[in-house]
């Protein structure tokens, strides 16, 4: 064997050239090009972030047109807000009782009170009903008018004893309904209060006393129509046994002093209240008692005390007097600070009405100085 003919070992095929169909590379369809979809899709992406944007600014619209709507409403009420406190604070510059009508709140019942101060008796089954626009009546089996027979003069134990059988409950009847106050003994029959609680000489007025024993009839005896002079004397027959109080022409600052009187607030939940609207001329309602001190004196004309015992609607023409119960001057008055809301109970000084008394010979009881 020749080596020509021997087979060759380890001899590789041969490749085939780069110039044959087998090593040419197929082309990609369009379709599998990725670049080709990154388009559409990177446009798709674009639509939905900005319809998705286009929602929220919608949203975003819609919620500020909502509260420009809020904003609107709330200017408005806010502006009411400040009309009402106006107002509340317009009235309450005036004598506490005057401002009764003015410090309701529009939409309240008209059996809160009335005007002129007056506190119409809490809604029961006994007590009368106020009805719009007619004033509040007295019925005709509430404790009838009586004048009793004087009796002895209670026994005086302590300021507290002498305090209630000398101060008064004032219902006064007028045109608007009934009105509501303090007043007190300054002599045997006469008794001093404000004149914006007695109302007008005509108006009918009756008295109510634990000393006289029922409901007694009274009349204006002297009244002041001299601005800042609120005073009325009243005159009651026959005159019950009672002790009068006595007039101080002497205050001073820091001296403590106590109010007397009748305060709508809590005279209306008094049951004895109620009891005497409804008929019982025994019932008489408790004197209530509050105390502090003199803050300052107002050099006005009249002079006004500045004291914080607390008085309120109903409390207008009941004695304020000092720790020996002489009466220091006669509350008229509240004033409310606009910052802090707190309340000062002012009272006229006993001295200028001990003047009114004189000018118009009407008798009473001068303290002794204080040594």
């Amino acid at each position: 064997m020749t080596p020509a003919d021997t087979p060759e070992k380890n001899t590789p095929p041969a490749s085939p050239s780069p110039e044959s169909p087998a090593a040419t590379t197929p082309a990609v369809p369009w379709r599998r090009r990725p670049l080709f979809w990154s388009v559409p899709l990177l446009l798709l992406l674009l639509v939905y972030a900005g319809w998705v944007v286009w929602l929220q600014w919608q949203a975003h619209q819609a919620r500020q047109a909502e509260l420009a709507q809020m904003l609107e409403r709330q200017r408005g009420v806010n502006a009411a807000l400040e009309a009402e406190a106006a107002r509340l604070r317009e009235a309450l510059q005036g004598d506490p009782c005057a401002a009764k009508d003015a410090l309701r709140v529009p939409g309240t019942p008209e059996s809160s009170g009335t005007s002129d101060g007056g506190m119409t008796p809490r809604p029961s089954d006994a007590a009368p009903q106020a009805v719009p626009g007619q004033p509040l009546q007295i019925p005709s089996n509430a404790a009838p008018v009586v004048d009793p027979a004087p009796g002895p003069a209670p026994e005086i134990k302590n300021m507290a004893d002498l305090l209630e059988q000398a101060t008064v409950l004032i219902l006064s009847q007028t045109a608007k309904g009934v009105q509501m106050g303090t007043g007190f003994f300054i002599a045997p029959g006469i008794i001093v209060t404000n004149q914006h609680v007695a109302g007008s000489a005509d108006a009918g007025i009756i008295v109510v006393n634990k000393a006289a024993g029922g409901v007694l009839h009274a009349r204006v005896a002297a009244i002041s129509r001299e601005k800042g002079r609120d005073y009325a004397v009243l005159s009651v027959t026959p005159a019950p046994a009672v002790t009068p109080l006595t007039l101080s022409p002497e205050v001073r600052r820091t001296e403590r002093v106590s109010a007397w009187g009748f305060p709508g607030a809590v005279t209306g939940d008094d049951p004895k209240f109620q009891a005497l609207l409804s008929g019982n001329a025994q019932a008489v309602p408790e004197v209530v008692y509050t105390d502090g001190v003199v803050s300052v004196i107002l050099e006005r004309r009249p002079p006004l005390i500045v004291h914080t015992a607390t008085v309120s609607q109903g409390n207008s023409g009941g004695p304020l007097v000092n720790d020996k119960g002489q009466v220091v001057g006669i509350n008229t008055y509240i004033r409310l600070d606009d910052e802090s809301y707190r309340q000062s109970s002012l009272a006229i000084v006993a001295s200028d009405l001990m003047a009114f008394l004189k000018e118009r010979g009407i008798p009473f009881t001068t303290a002794k100085a204080k040594e």
